[in-house]
């Protein structure tokens, strides 16, 4: 989960750094992740003196920008596809993540199967089990998080007309003001103090029920570049691999591959 002091002492050293100077690379990609991303680019400086100036727009706006060379490294909440792949893109795991269902903290329900939630997102389902309707949160097209959870709850089917899209940003907020809404976003995105997730098919996000795959919609944040790694890119990737770099990406709410 997301608390509000980690990296403390990171962010601060990222401030330090100089903001005239240029940049050594570009990346792009997942909202969901970006703040792990920041963290991420603000230890790799304080120990290299290299920069990376990060940019969000959802994994396949980061996808997008690899294919047409605008940046060198995107982020995604995801691995890659096999097209995508096939593409020359190349991926390195780095975390293992959740996409965890949220829900006002005064809701009642504590559990959902993946077909009740497909039910719900695509709009068969409309209320609750008090007769309120159900208010529903979606994600911007090119999220990867969207991706994820549409492949693994929906499949061939669309959502419903009716969810909103929300930017991260104000998802939670959005979330915390409506009783009767519902949303999915990445576990490393969590404030219980804002929201409450329910478990799916009876078994809730964690450390343990990621790395053993039992929780129903897991998935794996990737770092990628089109072919191999070089340069200053394969050093931050080594960097992020590293146990320093592990050491920020569970600091950031995210579970270390390493």
């Amino acid at each position: 989960m997301k608390t509000k002091n980690c990296l403390t002492a990171v962010l601060v050293a990222s401030l330090l750094l100089p903001t005239f100077a240029r940049a050594d690379f570009k990346a792009r990609g997942s909202d969901s992740t970006l703040h792990v991303l920041k963290a991420l680019a603000a230890a790799f400086a304080a120990d290299t003196g290299k920069t990376i100036t990060l940019e969000g727009g959802g994994s396949g706006a980061g996808v997008k920008g690899l294919e047409s060379g605008d940046v060198s490294l995107a982020f995604l909440s995801r691995e890659l596809s096999a097209a995508e792949k096939s593409a020359g893109l190349v991926g390195s795991v780095y975390a293992a993540d959740g996409v965890a269902v949220i829900v006002h903290p005064t809701n009642a329900a504590a559990n959902f199967t993946l077909a009740e939630l497909k039910d719900i997102f695509t709009g068969k389902t409309e209320a609750w089990a008090d007769g309120k309707p159900i208010i529903l949160f979606n994600r911007n097209a090119d999220s990867g998080t969207r991706e994820v959870f549409h492949d693994r709850v929906l499949g061939k089917d669309a959502f419903s007309a009716k969810a909103m899209v929300k930017h991260d940003g104000v998802l939670l907020g959005s979330l915390a003001k409506l009783p009767g809404a519902i949303a999915y976003t990445s576990l490393g995105e969590v404030d219980e103090a804002k929201v409450r997730v329910v478990t799916v098919n009876g078994i809730t996000p964690s450390a343990a029920t990621l790395r053993d795959g039992t929780y129903p919609i897991g998935r794996k944040p990737t770092l990628a570049t089109k072919g191999a790694a070089t340069g200053d890119e394969k050093a931050f990737l080594d960097f992020v691999l590293g146990p320093k770099g592990q050491a920020v990406v569970a600091q950031s709410g995210l579970v270390p591959v390493k």
